[in-house]
């Protein structure tokens, strides 16, 4: 099956773009991850949404890596032209289950997180669970769900090479759905099953869009209260930490929504316009953006995860580098070259041998001087 060679161009670029962004999120996602289980097993508590994110950064690394990152490798080279095609039809399934599988949880995580800042700030309620079957519930119900809607398309034999990048949900040959000529061989079901897929994905994300409008209003509310001073002393969350809860969560729903919003609106391209394929569709601009901003999430995350303490880091240490706050936060060994305190040491050190160097100077000139003067 032939391809049009200007989008073969465009979708070369955007394959590499993706393994590259990829990367750059996988390893964000380990680094939040890491920073997690170095405070479990420090002894230390681990905050409710902490343990949201560590599960979403989870689905982060492992979805970014059996999809953008594997991408076409994974896609059987023949009868569909693709860049860098090297696969088979089993690695295509076990790619598009996977893949279904990790971005559903994080989806899901990601409503999860949205629901849990909204309790948090407007209720009140601390930021842990209370007992283990509130802990499944929040954190083990979400994998077995995901789990059990990735396997339908899976004996429905619908996870096929998309057009795009990856092996997902569709059609086998591609674009056998919108065609009167080509009978379709896998994936009879697959527009049924992408419509009910992006359905549950809206529905998520009007969760995650609700709790972002809960959080704004309840933070307009709360600047309004103290500006008035009619603070209320029920309330458990009061001032900064109140605003910095709120905002964290809405820096959490926004990046997700930053990163999603061009893939969202090419599944609404696609399901509505009868399958059609990304070849099809006259728009370079649409698939660059899925490109940069799909596989970077797990990147998103860290940033939102570390700013607070890399706030704090930089208003106890103004003086210090930023690359040394940011090692810091990271829980990395910052080298001396790039510590503050070596560097005042080590110049209060040379200004101290200088000065010494000085001192030993003028008395050698008075010794030199009191001898002149007992000779004559």
């Amino acid at each position: 099956m032939a391809v049009d060679e200007n989008y073969s161009s465009h979708q070369r670029n955007c394959i590499i773009i993706m393994k590259a962004v990829s990367v750059l999120s996988m390893v964000s996602s380990y680094f939040i991850t890491r920073d997690v289980l170095i405070r479990f097993h420090s002894g230390e508590r681990i905050r409710l949404t902490h343990k949201i994110v560590f599960e979403l950064s989870v689905a982060n690394f492992w979805g970014s890596f059996f999809g953008p990152f594997l991408s076409t490798w994974m896609v059987p080279p023949d009868p569909v032209e693709v860049y860098g095609a090297a696969g088979t039809t089993a690695t295509c399934t076990a790619q598009g289950f996977l893949e279904n599988f990790f971005y559903g949880l994080g989806v899901a995580m990601n409503a999860i997180l949205a629901i849990t800042y909204c309790t948090i700030v407007t209720l009140g309620r601390p930021d842990s669970t209370r007992n283990r079957r509130e802990f499944w519930l929040i954190l083990g119900l979400p994998p077995l769900l995901t789990f059990f809607l990735a396997c339908k398309p899976l004996f429905d034999q619908a996870y096929n090479y998309t057009g795009l990048s990856v092996c997902s949900i569709g059609e086998y040959p591609l674009g056998c759905l919108n065609s009167d000529q080509v009978e379709c061989t896998r994936g009879d079901n697959a527009k049924y099953l992408k419509i009910a897929r992006f359905s549950l994905v809206c529905l998520a994300n009007l969760v995650i869009v609700l709790g972002m409008g809960i959080l704004v209003r309840h933070l307009i509310k709360q600047e309004k209260r103290f500006r008035n001073a009619a603070a209320n002393a029920r309330n458990t969350l009061l001032g900064p930490l109140a605003s910095q809860a709120t905002w964290q969560g809405i820096w959490y729903v926004a990046a997700f929504m930053l990163c999603w919003l061009p893939w969202y609106i090419w599944q609404w391209v696609r399901v509505t316009n009868n399958m059609v394929t990304a070849a099809d569709v006259d728009s370079e601009m649409l698939i660059y953006a899925i490109s940069f901003t799909q596989p970077t999430q797990g990147f998103a995350n860290a940033l939102v995860f570390f700013r607070p303490r890399y706030l704090k880091f930089r208003s106890r240490d103004e003086d210090d580098f930023r690359i040394a706050s940011i090692l810091r936060v990271l829980n990395l060994r910052v080298p001396s070259v790039l510590d503050a305190e070596w560097w005042q040491s080590w110049s209060s050190h040379n200004v101290e041998k200088s000065r010494t160097d000085s001192e030993s100077v003028d008395e050698s000139i008075k010794s030199t001087t009191l001898l002149r003067v007992d000779a004559r």
